[in-house]
């Protein structure tokens, strides 16, 4: 109760007490009441302002009454309309929010997706190149192999031709020797007319210097061998090659001396 309300309570109270005081007053005199002046209605019309006054309040405090709910009713309805609006811009920050986390999430994926396709890629780029270099590797080593091959094909026919050429070579040599050799005990032998037209074989061993370590008759004409003997140990020393592989066919040689 507001206190514009209080105050038109206390007002119609005290009218009230006043009227009902003037009434009791009138109805319990002993006297009679002394002839009223020409002004007479006073009275009614007091009762006919205060009850104007009451309704005046009354009419006012209704006002104020309506007013007072006109101004709640505004209040709850632009509190309510407040709340609303808040709601709503919850709701819109709500879903502000699932669309920015749906956006965020949409792009995770897509850049999973995407790091998952350019994993895929490199995986198979990895193993084409793999597959690649490993089939590189297996030409290449096959071409190596080959290559190889003929090289060994050709260093053996190399080796086989200069081992020939030298086999030739050693040949030409050892006859060489040989001659030289047989030259050498010609020289050194005593020359009989009865050696004409005869032949002796004989073995000889030598030193790596020509030195003769041994001499040994394998047949003929027994004079002429004698004689052949003779001239090698005279000589002492025969023509050897420095050679090795010469010297090999040499170190141990037969030959046949004839005149």
């Amino acid at each position: 109760m507001t206190a514009s309300s209080v105050a038109i309570y206390k007002s119609l109270g005290l009218h009230t007490v006043v009227a009902a005081l003037l009434l009791i007053s009138v109805s319990f005199s002993p006297d009679p009441l002394p002839s009223l002046p020409s002004n007479a209605p006073l009275i009614e019309a007091t009762f006919i302002d205060a009850q104007k006054i009451a309704d005046t309040k009354r009419a006012q405090a209704q006002a104020e009454a309506q007013a007072r709910a006109k101004e709640a009713e505004r209040q709850r309805k632009a509190q309510e309309a407040a709340a609303q609006k808040r709601q709503q811009a919850l709701a819109a920050k709500r879903a502000k929010a699932e669309r920015e986390a749906k956006a965020a999430e949409a792009k995770r994926q897509k850049e999973l997706e995407r790091l998952a396709a350019q994993k895929e890629k490199e995986r198979k780029e990895r193993e084409a190149r793999e597959k690649a270099e490993a089939l590189q590797k297996e030409k290449d080593a096959k071409e190596k192999a080959e290559m190889e091959r003929i090289m060994q094909e050709q260093l053996a026919q190399e080796q086989a031709a200069q081992q020939a050429r030298r086999r030739k070579q050693v040949l030409t040599e050892v006859e060489r020797y040989t001659a030289l050799i047989q030259q050498t005990i010609k020289r050194n032998l005593y020359y009989d007319d009865s050696f004409e037209g005869k032949v002796c074989r004989l073995n000889i061993k030598l030193a790596t210097t020509g030195f003769v370590t041994s001499i040994r008759v394998l047949g003929g004409n027994d004079a002429l061998c004698r004689a052949a003997e003779s001239a090698v140990r005279r000589a002492e020393e025969l023509p050897v090659s420095t050679a090795p592989d010469v010297y090999e066919q040499l170190k141990d040689i037969n030959l046949k001396v004839e005149l």
